[in-house]
């Protein structure tokens, strides 16, 4: 098994296609086709099965799809620490869930260039989940998470807002008028759904499995646009955060009974002693969500 191969396997699954995955890797589509016959032939199992369009991925290769993925970022993480020991500075390694990601990311960076400027920060965007699994692999050195409980004792938590979980679909959707809306609403309605790893599929979910009541799964992804494309075109709704669905227009966002909001944080290991330019994007979110305490703001994007 090469890195190599994972490349491209990888690739092929994010992409869903093995002629779009060649294509933005440079390489030849045999060779993408190649390396994954490689794979299959190595541990004896198939990986995909093909379809009339694409592929689908076989109970076997949903699971290598995950443990490559977990590999890959650990070898990129490798490569960027190893890079990095030759330079007097090294990058902080910050991890972003892809809705955070989106209200956070450009605001950070304006506060980085106007108060630290000279601050190294290299970022990823997985699932909660996957995030705060590698910050205990020392892959990451801070993540913002959302959570709707207190997070394990071994991390420290800067907490920087709550932000509510809406429905959404087209304002033309039949319930789009209503004022709240529950699980037995949307029992019979398709759903575009977060993956497992993210905590907004998790709280959702759970409110079904409560109400006793199993959701239609349209589609599941680890995609905002896909999230958010799906919503627009009125081919599902699903669940997101009310700052995202409030930039969308056209689209309702209908609050859940029972409500569910999600506490968005920014956390590090406790063992881990920070270094400086931790130090100072960890001084820069506190002194950023003091400054929202004060004004009493609510809005997310404000908070930076």
């Amino acid at each position: 098994m090469k890195l190599q191969q994972l490349r491209y396997f990888e690739a092929a699954c994010r992409l869903h296609s093995i002629s779009r995955a060649a294509e933005s890797l440079h390489v030849s589509q045999p060779s993408v086709s190649i390396a994954i016959r490689e794979l299959e032939c190595e541990f004896g199992v198939p990986l995909t099965a093909r379809q009339y369009q694409g592929f689908s991925l076989t109970k076997e290769g949903v699971f290598f799809k995950e443990m490559a993925e977990s590999l890959l970022r650990h070898a990129d993480n490798v490569q960027e620490k190893m890079q990095s020991l030759g330079h007097s500075r090294r990058p902080v390694h910050l991890g972003v869930p892809p809705m955070i990601g989106t209200l956070l990311l450009s605001p950070l960076y304006q506060a980085i260039a106007h108060e630290c400027p000279d601050l190294l920060l290299v970022t990823e965007e997985y699932g909660s989940k996957i995030l705060i699994q590698d910050l205990r692999r020392n892959m990451l050195d801070l993540a913002f998470v959302t959570h709707e409980s207190e997070l394990p004792p071994e991390f420290s938590v800067t907490p920087l807002a709550n932000i509510e979980i809406v429905w959404c679909a087209t304002q033309s959707h039949p319930l789009a008028g209503l004022t709240e809306i529950s699980t037995e609403n949307l029992k019979d309605e398709p759903l575009v759904f977060f993956h497992k790893n993210f905590t907004t599929q998790e709280s959702v979910v759970r409110q079904f499995k409560n109400a006793g009541i199993t959701p239609r799964i349209l589609h599941t992804t680890e995609q905002l646009s896909t999230v958010q494309s799906l919503i627009r075109s009125g081919i599902a709704s699903g669940f997101l955060m009310r700052p995202l669905a409030e930039m969308m227009s056209n689209v309702a966002a209908i609050p859940l009974r029972p409500s569910i909001s999600l506490c968005v944080s920014l956390i590090w290991k406790r063992s881990q002693k920070p270094f400086r330019d931790m130090t100072q994007l960890i001084k820069l979110c506190q002194g950023c969500y003091q400054m929202e305490q004060r004004t009493a703001k609510i809005s997310f994007g404000s908070i930076f």
